[in-house]
């Protein structure tokens, strides 16, 4: 399987690439979304989300991501140093990868088609791929969702579904990319099975350790795919579609101190 990653340049996305390399004959990596963390890209997706929802609302977004990341990330240093591999290190990769700003530029589009890969993969990123990119692969783009689809779709999956006490819909999704947003042909899913113990409270520490635990299931689906030239998508029957955006620190306090008694004590840790 000749494939193509797509992702943002970090440590997780890196060792995750390397683990399904080990399988395929990988052509290159494209590392989308550069600017993501300098301040002019940050004000840039506020200004879009002020425009789209308004002051209220982005000011409870923020207020949230900055709530996370003071109380609810905590724990978390002590969770990534268990797993320094994925999250710690700088992985070097086994073959070429190269800064993209828009994959969906003219140059980059030919570039990918001359390359003929079998698939795209890609893993952790906000870039809604068009038909233009999409369409290229022999099999087609398949993007790594945290979270079950069709019932999560969108952004901080695993966090509403745990507040939500859903806990058979944390998981991950590897579906086929189409026109909707995560609503595609899904390839495997699983429902992560680990216990929420002591060691895995933070939302974010779930959304990762349920991909780790996925990647034999993941790298076998996709040498399924290999071998049989096509796949037999899993049924989506009558389940409920949902689609979800930002958490809001309201809406966080709201589902966590008056409809989910036990994840207060999960959440919120004392050292």
């Amino acid at each position: 399987m000749r494939i193509v990653f797509a992702g943002r340049d970090n440590s997780f996305n890196r060792k995750f690439f390397t683990e399904i390399s080990e399988d395929h004959e990988v052509l290159y990596c494209l590392f989308l979304e550069p600017g993501r963390k300098n301040a002019k890209d940050k004000c840039k997706r506020i200004g879009k989300r002020l425009r789209k929802y308004g002051l209220l609302k982005v000011i409870d977004e923020l207020a949230f991501h900055l709530f996370d990341r003071l109380f609810l990330r905590k724990p978390e240093i002590t969770f990534k140093n268990s797993q320094p591999e994925y999250f710690n290190t700088k992985v070097e990769l086994p073959f070429p990868s190269y800064t993209v700003e828009n994959i969906h530029d003219a140059g980059w589009i030919n570039f990918i088609k001359q390359s003929s890969p079998d698939i795209i993969f890609s893993l952790c990123c906000s870039v809604i791929f068009k038909p233009d990119l999409t369409s290229i692969p022999k099999y087609g783009t398949f993007i790594l969702h945290e979270g079950l689809t069709p019932e999560y779709k969108g952004l901080h999956t695993t966090l509403w579904a745990l507040l939500k006490k859903d806990y058979k819909s944390v998981g991950y999704t590897l579906f086929k990319a189409n026109n909707d947003i995560d609503g595609g042909e899904i390839l495997v899913q699983e429902t992560y099975t680990r216990k929420y113990g002591e060691d895995y409270r933070t939302w974010s520490w779930i959304s990762h350790n349920a991909l780790i635990e996925g990647l034999d299931n993941i790298k076998r689906s996709l040498k399924n795919l290999e071998k049989n030239g096509n796949f037999e998508p899993i049924e989506k029957g009558s389940r409920e579609s949902g689609v979800y955006t930002w958490m809001t620190l309201t809406k966080f306090l709201y589902l966590l101190y008056f409809n989910n008694k036990k994840l207060r004590n999960d959440f919120i840790i004392s050292e």
